[in-house]
């Protein structure tokens, strides 16, 4: 399901996102599946979540390494 909605994302040392706050509720991230990043642009994580509904795999845009910036639930599969 294509979302593109923005949420809050709390994070570990490392940078990665550890849970997730938006419009459709919290996700714990249970763990990183893939992150991938072109030179200078933003960073995408798939992440493996846990919702309110149960286990799911979410698609999550942050802000470019070592940057500040907004975070998007750009997908989610159940």
């Amino acid at each position: 399901m294509l979302i593109d909605e923005p949420v809050s994302a709390e994070t570990t040392p490392a940078g990665h996102p550890s849970q997730i706050t938006g419009a459709r509720g919290c996700f714990h991230v249970r763990r990183v599946l893939e992150e991938w990043q072109e030179p200078g642009e933003a960073r995408f994580y798939r992440l493996q979540v846990t919702t309110p509904d149960g286990p799911a795999i979410a698609e999550v845009v942050g802000p470019a390494a070592g940057g500040a910036g907004p975070w998007t639930l750009r997908r989610i599969w159940p």
